[in-house]
């Protein structure tokens, strides 16, 4: 069909990545780091590739999907050996320290320690509890319950623009500012499945990543957007998500070609997906209800606490206009460092806020058009020569989607 509205199924992902201004800013800047960095080809870069799947074990086993971990950590031990056979005298302390602890992961994450760790349960424990969405008011009649319903086979084309700005202080002195030229991307979803118990299956498609020209961004900066941008073209992902608009996961399907460092990005991009949600309450609601939902997401070995606010500013049938609020907080924890791939800071504090807004129709699973505005602060510490020093990194971010 080629309703507009049907055209944004596929975003999914965006979506998710729209209303959760959870880190966004932080993952953003990343990317930027990332991108922008030496692109030549190194032992650096290289252990930074190891060390990434070692980040992504460590978040699957946070989240208790143990064989999940496991194959991760067994993947990162195998590339780990590699690497230090082809590289003896790089830090050889951090590599052997490395190999140590993934050696006790694969062990702790092993179907037999599982089994072990299992049949120690006493019967009657329950797990914690998942998070869920607390309805703070029901609103206005008349009320309906939502839920998402879009058909198989449904189709939807995102367009996405994002423009970010920078500014970094090093031990209070503040650094030039950093503005980049706006970032767009198009992705096609497709729906493929809808369970009966409401799990609905889609499959995104990048069909375009470019870089605005802009004359207010250095041209070393656009040039290595560009480059690497044009390495996302056509990359697919699959996700899973309820018809109450939770996630159940996203995997993202990288060409072979794309470089390590964009493949380290993409994997904390899926990684903010499958954590961040748009759910929708199970009560009934009709006009200015509001609703929220709080969670912890992992983005780039930062744990974060996040509170989304929602506000249902109208119903029309299956069209709904919402509001958005989000806070995001972390503190006192070992990062990985954003300019110095492969060592860890000392997070003192992060925090972000933003609003948003977005029109959802509910015969599909992406929003016809949605906006947000963040602000996210990051306050490390480091050690630089002798002494330690206090790193602050400021971003500011605006996103926009539309339906074509």
């Amino acid at each position: 069909m080629n309703d507009p509205h049907h055209r944004i199924s596929a975003a999914s992902g965006i979506t998710i990545f729209t209303h959760r201004k959870w880190s966004a800013g932080w993952t953003l800047l990343m990317l930027l780091l990332t991108l922008c960095a030496a692109r030549a080809e190194g032992p650096d870069e290289e252990y930074l590739t190891v060390y990434g799947i070692i980040d992504q074990a460590d978040a699957l086993n946070a989240d208790g999907k143990t064989t999940l971990a496991h194959a991760k950590y067994a993947e990162a031990q195998v590339a780990l050996a590699q690497f230090q056979r082809a590289n003896p005298t790089w830090n050889s302390r951090i590599v052997s320290f490395r190999l140590n602890y993934l050696a006790e992961k694969v062990g702790a994450t092993s179907a037999r320690a599982i089994a072990a760790e299992n049949s120690s349960v006493k019967a009657g424990t329950a797990l914690a509890p998942k998070a869920a969405v607390k309805l703070l008011s029901a609103g206005n009649e008349p009320r309906t319950v939502l839920h998402l319903h879009p058909a198989v086979g449904d189709q939807q084309t995102i367009r996405m623009s994002l423009e970010m700005a920078v500014t970094t202080a090093m031990a209070g002195n503040e650094m030039p500012g950093m503005k980049l030229p706006a970032m767009l991307l198009t992705l096609d979803v497709a729906v493929k499945d809808v369970s009966a118990d409401g799990v609905i299956t889609y499959q995104m498609v990048y069909n375009d990543a470019t870089v605005a020209d802009d004359t207010n961004t250095m041209p070393a900066i656009a040039a290595a957007l560009k480059s690497s941008f044009a390495g996302m073209r056509g990359m697919t992902g699959t996700g899973r998500m309820s018809d109450h608009g939770i996630v159940k996961g996203v995997e993202m399907n990288l060409p072979a070609t794309v470089a390590p460092q964009l493949s380290q990005t993409m994997d904390q991009m899926k990684e903010a997906f499958a954590s961040a949600t748009t759910p929708l309450p199970e009560e009934a609601v009709g006009p200015d209800a509001t609703w929220e939902f709080k969670t912890k997401i992992k983005s780039q070995g930062m744990t974060i606490d996040q509170t989304c606010h929602y506000e249902l500013v109208s119903i029309e049938g299956n069209r709904l206009t919402l509001r958005s609020t989000v806070t995001q907080n972390a503190s006192n924890q070992k990062i990985q460092s954003p300019a110095m791939p492969g060592l860890k800071v000392d997070l003192n504090h992060m925090t972000g806020t933003g609003t948003g807004s977005s029109t959802f129709d509910l015969a599909h699973i992406m929003p016809a058009a949605a906006t947000l505005a963040q602000k996210t602060d990051i306050n490390m510490g480091m050690n630089v020569g002798q002494q330690k020093q206090v790193m602050d990194v400021k971003t500011d971010l605006k996103l926009s989607i539309q339906s074509q």
